[in-house]
């Protein structure tokens, strides 16, 4: 994971897995830094909010003395933030892997992966950047998830599925073996997918359909 403290951006649900997940590891947060400067010098539990990401004193530790995970919910904003930290800073965010994940030998294990409690990822799997695994979820042998596509918690990913890069697959979904999920489709909470889905499509149901 990381031997470094860690800086979190954002304050909201998500972040607090993430917090949740480096404590479980015994991985030291530094803190959080949020836009919202209502929210600087509160505490979330034990960590504090350090400031806003415009604060130099704390946003040029990171790449030197701290590491750092994007946990903004909103997909487009934690892009553009993951792109400035890499442009600016010279470093990719960290990993955040819950030590109950069940992983099996990848084929590949990019930055910045969130992957929650109870998951279990197969063997020969690719996982790109920045890519969000939902707690309890199932990755079966072979499948291949591109880089910011997010997959909901309690969803089952069938052997050797495909799942182009910011794709959404909601909750309790499934997607069977094979099947192919375009770029920037989105999968509704409990559907089951059992053909190829385009890009920018959205789709929901069982079995799933094109809305």
């Amino acid at each position: 994971m990381t031997s470094l403290p860690v800086i979190i951006i954002g304050v909201n649900p998500f972040a607090l897995e993430v917090a949740h997940i480096f404590q479980q590891n015994n991985v030291v947060i530094y803190g959080f830094l949020d836009d919202d400067v209502k929210k600087k010098d509160t505490m979330i539990g034990e960590i504090p909010v350090l400031g806003t990401t415009e604060d130099e004193n704390y946003w040029g530790l990171i790449g030197k003395s701290c590491a750092v995970f994007v946990a903004l919910e909103n997909p487009t904003e934690r892009k553009k933030m993951i792109e400035l930290i890499e442009e600016d800073r010279k470093t990719k965010p960290v990993h955040a892997i819950h030590p109950s994940a069940q992983i099996a030998h990848v084929k590949s294990l990019a930055y910045g992966i969130f992957i929650g409690a109870n998951v279990v990822v197969g063997a020969e799997t690719k996982i790109g950047d920045h890519v969000i695994v939902g707690p309890g979820s199932i990755i079966e042998t072979g499948a291949n998830i591109e880089e910011f596509s997010q997959i909901g918690a309690g969803s089952v990913i069938g052997k050797e599925v495909q799942i182009d890069k910011n794709a959404f697959i909601g909750i309790h979904s499934t997607i069977v073996g094979s099947i192919k999920i375009g770029k920037g489709a989105t999968v509704g909470a409990g559907s089951v997918v059992i053909e190829n889905i385009p890009a920018n499509k959205r789709v929901f149901g069982n079995p799933a359909k094109i809305l």
